[in-house]
């Protein structure tokens, strides 16, 4: 019995099917992929994960989540369904996928300058618009070079969620891997003002003007290369524990009995 309202008695089994239903799944899933890590970490014979381990995950998953301090990452995880428990789990997988990985990270000199770039080279501040068709995205540039503002013209015909605010998003590095690198190139050519040709970014038309000169940032790489080094071997760490974490959860066999944690695997 886990609570009495009204008089009348509440059971956990009353409270499975929904706690299930809810969150069976994704539950389900984290449990998984933790008794995997534990089990390759066994089969490698690496040491066992520390609490010194788990505490590094938690610090870098405060760094990650920007502009939060400890006291309010607790009530934004908390809003996500994660309490200390969970948390915790979190941050042992983490710091599981970690120890399997490190081991295969070189950071080179490139990687460091990459990071640099990306952190302290130049952002061009852009807008852009974004349309499903070529046609689409030519109506667009016929009415920007006809004299109407980008931003009007985003705010009307962009899908893109940045229409909101007139097409702008966060400035853009040359370095930034997350942009293609046609875009990364155009915006280094455009000049202030000029809008860009329609590209093709996978099934997505895109316009982009550059709005301004780029910034640019006082600080030299021998300043920073140490925190250059750090934050590189985390970003290759990252991408390395989120392939391995794929490959755990699609080759771990389980035997799942519970019929209602069947249903919510199926949904």
């Amino acid at each position: 019995m886990v609570a009495i309202v009204s008089g009348q008695p509440i059971s956990r089994q009353d409270m499975w099917v929904h706690l299930v239903e809810s969150s069976g799944s994704e539950i389900f899933q984290e449990l998984l992929l933790g008794l995997a890590i534990q089990h390759t970490i066994s089969q490698e014979k690496l040491t066992e994960i520390t609490q010194e381990e788990i505490d590094f995950e938690r610090n870098v998953l405060l760094r990650t989540l920007q502009n939060n301090t400890a006291s309010n990452l607790e009530l934004l995880l908390a809003e996500r369904g994660y309490g200390e428990t969970r948390l915790h789990a979190l941050c042992q997988r983490n710091a599981g996928l970690r120890k399997l990985v490190q081991q295969k990270i070189n950071v080179t000199e490139a990687s460091i300058l990459r990071m640099f770039a990306l952190i302290h080279g130049p952002k061009f501040p852009v807008q852009i618009i974004v349309t499903s068709t070529l046609d689409q995205a030519s109506q667009a540039l016929k009415k920007i070079r006809s004299g109407e503002r980008f931003t009007t013209v985003a705010a009307t015909m962009s899908i893109d969620p940045s229409a909101v605010r007139g097409g702008i998003v966060d400035p853009i590095s040359p370095g930034d891997p997350l942009w293609p690198t046609s875009v990364r190139e155009l915006i280094q050519k455009l000049d202030v003002g000029e809008c860009s040709p329609p590209i093709l970014i996978e099934d997505r038309w895109l316009l982009i003007t550059v709005t301004d000169l780029p910034t640019l940032q006082v600080v030299t790489l021998p300043d920073v290369r140490e925190e250059m080094q750090q934050l590189s071997r985390l970003a290759m760490e990252q991408l390395e524990m989120d392939q391995l974490s794929k490959r755990l959860r699609s080759t771990t066999k389980s035997n799942i009995i519970d019929p209602n944690i069947k249903r919510a695997l199926q949904r």
